[in-house]
């Protein structure tokens, strides 16, 4: 786990304000709550070790016009994912929650921004991997 935590914490960020935090939910209360939460009642959360909760509490738009903590915390939890898929953990992606029931499920003020949460844990199946794209449908040179 230290080391996943510190893939996210290493992560970089704008201006490197590291306005984020990592929520790494263990106590299986506290997960049911969260499984409660989603849209489906997703049972890999109960299921999973931990879940990984990205946060942030800074609503700043960048000079693109692009939110500034959907795009930090993002790229602090693909570091964190990257790094449990090196160590033999298998971890998703999930959004599909009503961000203020998540909150009230955590205890978070209103004014944190939950970006995405990830179970992770040791996979009880290794299921092969999706298709993607060809290069050449998603590489373009200019």
């Amino acid at each position: 786990m230290d080391k996943v935590i510190e893939a996210f914490r290493l992560a970089p960020s704008a201006r490197n304000n590291q306005t984020w935090q990592l929520l790494v939910v263990t106590d299986p209360a506290q997960k049911a709550k969260l499984r409660e939460a989603t849209i489906n009642k997703q049972e890999m959360i109960t299921q999973a070790s931990a879940v990984l909760v990205a946060v942030s509490a800074r609503k700043d738009v960048m000079t693109n016009g692009h939110a500034v903590d959907t795009i930090d915390v993002s790229i602090a939890l693909t570091m964190a994912m990257l790094e449990a898929c090196e160590l033999g953990l298998g971890t998703c992606w999930m959004a599909n929650y009503t961000e203020p029931v998540m909150r009230e499920a955590l205890g978070l003020p209103e004014t944190t921004s939950i970006v995405a949460i990830m179970p992770m844990g040791y996979a009880a199946e290794d299921p092969p991997a999706k298709p993607r794209k060809p290069v050449e449908e998603i590489a373009v040179y200019i």
